[in-house]
């Protein structure tokens, strides 16, 4: 499989440790018999105040510890399931990538699997998004975020994947939506 690990060089930069160390606090902390949550749990307090955004760190590194162990593989996520996510930049305002975006599901499917209901919009201060559950149990979601006064980052992610095996299928898919816009 293509899908790259966590890594662990930024890991160690943001968390300003070296892995030997990190992944010795995770061992400290009930290294493999220990629940994804059980880890970050751990690992969360220590880095508070430390680095910027280190919630997101700890949460990597659990993962990069994780698939180190043979407990995940890259694009796993901790129930198990794989996402795959694709991003550009493309121009033109957030509000109206999604529109765009919206305009090339066709009669209801999406990358020719079928919407399971109707697909929703919703927006924060800092993103606009378009969300659809799909047939088979996994979830899509359309992100779109300003870079500047005309260039929008669009993020395409499916979550819920039953199987690795469908990574590389649907990368390819969805850099294909991204190409038509």
């Amino acid at each position: 499989m293509a899908t790259k690990a966590m890594n662990v060089a930024a890991i160690e930069k943001a968390l300003g440790e070296p892995w030997a160390d990190t992944r010795a606090r995770l061992e400290a902390a009930g290294g493999a018999s220990a629940s994804h949550k059980e880890l970050a749990d751990a690992l969360y307090p220590q880095f508070d105040g430390v680095v910027d955004k280190h919630g997101w760190w700890v949460q990597g590194a659990v993962v990069a510890y994780e698939q180190e162990i043979g407990r995940r593989v890259p694009g796993q996520r901790a129930d198990g399931t794989f996402d795959v996510a694709v991003s550009r930049t493309v121009t033109g305002g957030r509000d109206d990538v999604i529109t765009r975006f919206a305009f090339l599901i066709d009669e209801g499917t999406l990358a020719g699997v079928a919407l399971d209901g109707a697909a929703r919009t919703s927006k924060t201060p800092k993103r606009s998004f378009w969300r659809a559950n799909l047939e088979g149990g996994t979830t899509f979601e359309a992100a779109a975020e300003p870079k500047d006064d005309n260039r929008t980052l669009l993020v395409l992610t499916v979550s819920k994947l039953p199987s690795a095996e469908s990574l590389e299928d649907w990368r390819t898919d969805l850099k294909n939506l991204l190409q038509q816009l």
